[in-house]
């Protein structure tokens, strides 16, 4: 549910197919981590503090055949603005720059990808009001906003993210070229402009396709048969890349029998997909 705001169909389609190399998780990136954690537990804390009924920190929710999920921070009642009305609590931690730009514009604005992730989650679970809270790392300082559910914005963006998930073959890049500052911190980068393959699994296999009729469920057509989480990042000997996944490679010939796709690399030279040296 955090990437559902993303600008680029592309990034978020290669992400959900798991194309590229997993983040490596540092120490550095854990201890970032769990300082998010902790400033969610004070941001919640405040709010019991004067007297604000807390409840519902990390619920699940889903949608999109349950490809589309993310637990909510918390949820709450009793807000002197409005005391009966429940209310989706997100809690946020920025730089000086992000909090003033937030502060300044709004969270719409100032965070778009966060009002995206918490419409979907008011979306998902029905409550219509967002407390949104953001923390200055540099000084402590706090923004505090009441934001409405839109109804017609939550269900494009529901549909946006079914389209995705359904779609067989990568969408169209957002970025014009490879050192595009759009995609400056895109971690789908390398794979989507080709300058790596991307990871062979079930997810990556033409064979596969996502289900949305059960829970985040996919169907492997080579085997007919369901394919669990373990199945879907093992793989099997029978993968084929989707071919529109291969970046600048030429599709040449396919051969049904020997259930092979041979390319022409971007340097000249062919490659045979599901060739037992390509395995």
């Amino acid at each position: 549910a955090g990437d559902v705001g993303k600008e680029c169909c592309r990034e978020i389609w290669l992400a959900f197919r798991r194309a590229s190399i997993g983040e490596e998780i540092t120490w550095q990136k854990a201890r970032i981590f769990e300082r998010g954690n902790i400033e969610e537990d004070r941001l919640l804390d405040l709010l019991r503090i004067v007297g604000l009924e807390v409840w519902g920190q990390q619920d699940r929710v889903r949608a999109v055949g349950g490809h589309l999920r993310g637990k909510i921070d918390g949820r709450t009642i009793g807000l002197p603005e409005a005391s009966a009305t429940e209310h989706i609590v997100e809690c946020k931690s920025a730089k000086d720059e992000s909090f003033k730009e937030v502060r300044k514009k709004g969270v719409k604005e100032g965070k778009p990808e966060h009002y995206a992730t918490f419409q979907f989650y008011m979306h998902a679970t029905g409550v219509d009001r967002v407390l949104y809270m953001m923390t200055n790392k540099n000084d402590e300082d706090l923004h505090i906003e009441r934001v409405a559910y839109d109804a017609e914005f939550a269900l494009r963006l529901v549909a946006r993210i079914e389209r995705i998930v359904s779609a067989p073959e990568p969408p169209g890049r957002l970025c014009t070229k490879p050192d595009d500052f759009r995609g400056r911190f895109c971690r789908q980068k390398e794979v989507c402009w080709g300058i790596r393959k991307p990871r062979a699994h079930c997810r990556s296999c033409l064979h596969s396709t996502p289900l949305l009729d059960g829970n985040a469920g996919w169907d492997c057509a080579r085997w007919a048969k369901p394919l669990s989480l373990d199945e879907q990042a093992e793989g099997c000997s029978a993968h084929l890349f989707i071919p529109k996944m291969l970046a600048g490679y030429e599709m040449l010939a396919a051969d049904p029998e020997a259930e092979t796709i041979t390319y022409r690399r971007p340097d000249g030279s062919t490659w045979v997909d599901g060739a037992e040296e390509a395995a």
